[in-house]
C-alpha cells in the first residue's frame, strides 16, 4: 500500500515537471517566433527563400567582389572600412561593388524564379 502511494506521488510530481517543461518550451517558442517575425516580417518562408537566393547569387561571383558586397550591403561596413581591409582604394571598392551589384541584378532579371 505504501509503495502504491509513493508511485502515485512520483507520477504527480513527474506530470507537474513535464507540464512546466512543456509550458516553458511553448512560451520560449512563442517569444522567438515573435522576434523572428518582427525581423523578417510575417512571411518567414519568403524571407528565408530570398536569403537563400541571395546567397546563391553571391556564390556565382568571384571571392573579392563577394566579400565586398557582403561587407557593405549585408554587414553594413563603409566602403572605406572595406578598402582598408583589402588594401584597396575606396574608389576601387566602389567600382567593384557597383559592377557586381549590376551583374547580380542582371541575373535576377533573367531568372525565371523572380
Amino acid at each position: 500500500m505504501e509503495d502504491e502511494m509513493l508511485k502515485e506521488r512520483c507520477r504527480r510530481v513527474l506530470k507537474r515537471i513535464a507540464w512546466r517543461m512543456q509550458y516553458a518550451a511553448k512560451t520560449r517558442f512563442n517569444q522567438e517566433t515573435a522576434i523572428i517575425e518582427e525581423v523578417f516580417g510575417e512571411n518567414l518562408i519568403d524571407a528565408l527563400d530570398s536569403s537563400i537566393y541571395v546567397q546563391e547569387l553571391l556564390m556565382q561571383i568571384p571571392e573579392k567582389p563577394r566579400f565586398i558586397i557582403k561587407s557593405i550591403v549585408i554587414d553594413g561596413l563603409t566602403e572605406e572600412e572595406v578598402a582598408k581591409q583589402l588594401n584597396m582604394t575606396r574608389q576601387g571598392v566602389h567600382k567593384c561593388k557597383k559592377k557586381y551589384l549590376n551583374v547580380m541584378a542582371q541575373k535576377i532579371s533573367h531568372s525565371p524564379s523572380f
